[in-house]
């Protein structure tokens, strides 16, 4: 008799553990806390980045409209030096007022500097993606790139004359803390943000991986950096990690098939910015050995007390 109470006590100890476990095992995999938020992170710092480019390139074009800027810019070059300065002196004032702007510069029609802050007056850089693109009427931002031993984003916005044509361009340099500034970390995910080339512009998982690539470009994108100066004259090409099918999927412009597996991560949620063909990647890091054993070893414990206790009592009626 009393073998068979423990035969029974063990059946029903099993049957309550079950019911206990399954519950419990299925919550923790459904909602993991490293998982749920990720979206709202990437959307969050996807806002902030737009908000920042776009408050930028408002402050630029504006500047760009000063009667000062354009009367210097339209000046024939026999002439400019009677107004440059009034113009030099916005500039140096723009640049002493703003911390992160490290430099501004103005170019002729032909992408030629004609007056910087800095050192480089009669540097070509028509080469330059954002000078080519505020010559051709554009407000313009360039990904983060090297120059002058630092990091910086380059902000830029056509000089109109009189009748309305384009005389020249303004660009401003502004360190690219002001955009990291802006990328998010926590205890269990990091964030990257990413170009349209696949090059990470930022990377709160480690600093060592920004201007890297997640795979090495194909040639005519190699081709296309190297021609352009995209990402700086001290960074005339890119380093790569080997993530070919992250490199694939972001080149394409397809971030929402982009898996955890393709960065080795335990989830990812991505957006994409509005201002610029650019992706914010928020990341949750692999779980470590330990870190599975707390997550899933005390759910299991709790559930074993329970089925015994639960067994035990049974037995009590």
């Amino acid at each position: 008799m009393r073998q068979n109470f423990g035969v029974v006590f063990w059946m029903r100890f099993g049957l309550l553990l079950a019911i206990a476990l399954v519950p419990v095992l299925v919550a923790v995999a459904t909602f993991s806390p490293r998982e749920r938020n990720l979206d709202e992170i990437a959307e969050h710092a996807a806002r902030e980045y737009d908000r920042l480019i776009q408050l930028r390139e408002q402050q630029v074009f504006s500047i760009a409209a000063f009667p000062s800027i354009r009367a210097f810019a339209a000046s024939s070059p026999t002439t400019r030096s009677q107004r440059a300065a009034v113009a030099l002196n916005e500039l140096q004032a723009w640049v002493a007022a703003d911390t992160n702007v490290r430099e501004a510069f103005v170019t002729d029609e032909n992408g030629v500097v004609i007056m910087t802050t800095l050192e480089g007056w009669n540097d070509d850089v028509s080469r330059r993606q954002f000078v080519a693109d505020a010559l051709a009427g554009q407000l313009a931002v360039s990904p983060v790139a090297q120059d002058r031993g630092e990091f910086s984003n380059y902000y830029a916005a056509p000089i109109l004359d009189n009748e309305k044509n384009i005389a020249g361009a303004l660009v401003i340099r502004v360190a690219a803390q002001e955009l990291w500034g802006a990328t998010p970390q926590g205890a269990n995910y990091y964030a990257v943000l990413s170009d349209e080339n696949g090059a990470r512009l930022d990377d709160t998982g480690d600093a060592a991986r920004r201007l890297m690539t997640f795979a090495p470009l194909d040639a005519a994108r190699a081709a296309e950096v190297l021609n352009t100066q995209l990402y700086g004259t001290q960074m005339p090409t890119l380093r790569a990690t080997n993530l070919p099918r992250a490199q694939q999927l972001l080149t394409q412009g397809a971030p929402d098939q982009l898996d955890a597996a393709d960065f080795g991560a335990s989830a990812v949620a991505a957006q994409r910015l509005v201002s610029k063909p650019w992706t914010v990647l928020a990341l949750a890091q692999p779980s470590s050995v330990g870190e599975t054993l707390i997550r899933i070893g005390i759910p299991v414990l709790i559930a074993l007390v329970l089925a015994f206790g639960g067994a035990f009592a049974l037995k009590r009626l």
